[in-house]
């Protein structure tokens, strides 16, 4: 099952931009918290909200209770974290006001008329 989630809003895409790179190549992951465990799997998608828009997705390669230390930020991370990696699907933006946590998503409906890059 797709999911959305808002980026937080004093996260800078500038820096944000450096997370996807470091995801890009698939050998790494990057990490989103939630408050519960989605009922989605590796292959789903996961959209995303910045500054009041969906600007894009990614694919979920897995869903985990864990603790980390962030590699670029270095801060201490417990919780449920959805798992990402590999290429940012840009698409063109449409409004969505920002939430905390996720939403289930139809990514058939989100994604129709919307793509700015050729999905694979």
């Amino acid at each position: 099952m797709d999911i959305i989630v808002t980026l937080p809003a004093k996260t800078k895409w500038e820096e944000y931009q450096k997370e996807l790179d470091l995801v890009l190549d698939g050998t790494t992951v990057m990490n989103f918290k939630v408050p519960v465990m989605p009922k989605c799997v590796a292959g789903d998608n996961c959209f995303l909200v910045h500054k009041g828009y969906v600007v894009g997705f990614m694919v979920i390669v897995g869903v985990s209770r864990k603790e980390f230390t962030c590699s670029v930020t270095g801060k201490k991370w417990s919780g449920i974290f959805v798992e990402r990696s590999g290429p940012f699907y840009e698409i063109v933006p449409f409004p969505m006001k920002g939430f905390q946590g996720f939403r289930y998503a139809n990514s058939a409906a989100l994604l129709e008329p919307k793509l700015k890059l050729q999905i694979p």
